[in-house]
């Protein structure tokens, strides 16, 4: 239980400081997050038929979260992809807490990994690419979460798609 409570705040912790660096790194070189994945590509990982990506927050471009609900508060899968600059990919990459496990990924941008919480939260994929870093993340409820062995190969996929576009 605590472990989880441990996570949770982790995760949200990550999440403000990604979102923090993040608007710096995309003001800086002008990427627009909801660019960088499609439609398509978003709906045929979350195994369902998402709306186009919306800004997580309005005036920044540098989160994007795509769902079948237009305000993204539905609690059917949801893709969100975060901007990020290279020193919160570094910060990432180096979780003080233990529980957090580092998975290294290849194939991917210049350098890659998956970010494991303990159960059940579901995994990131953080890739850099030159002086860009991104990070995704697919959500669900535990109804309709992904093994982390298919949230792991959805989210090469859609870091693929998304570096490209980099």
């Amino acid at each position: 239980m605590k472990t989880n409570a441990i996570a949770s705040a982790t995760t949200g912790l990550l999440l403000l400081l990604s979102i923090a660096a993040a608007r710096f790194a995309a003001l800086s070189q002008g990427i627009e997050a909801c660019t960088l994945l499609t439609v398509g590509e978003v709906s045929k990982a979350l195994e369902q038929s998402s709306k186009p990506g919306k800004r997580m927050v309005e005036a920044s471009p540098d989160g994007c979260i795509w769902s079948a609900d237009p305000a993204a508060s539905d609690t059917s899968r949801q893709v969100a992809l975060n901007l990020h600059t290279p020193r919160a990919f570094m910060i990432a990459k180096s979780p003080a807490i233990t529980t957090i496990k580092i998975e290294v990924v290849s194939g991917v941008g210049d350098e890659a990994f998956y970010q494991i919480y303990p159960a059940p939260r579901d995994p990131f994929i953080w890739v850099r690419k030159g002086k860009n870093a991104i990070s995704i993340k697919i959500m669900g409820t535990k109804a309709n979460q992904f093994s982390v062995e298919q949230d792991k190969s959805k989210l090469l996929t859609l870091a693929k798609s998304a570096v490209a576009k980099l």
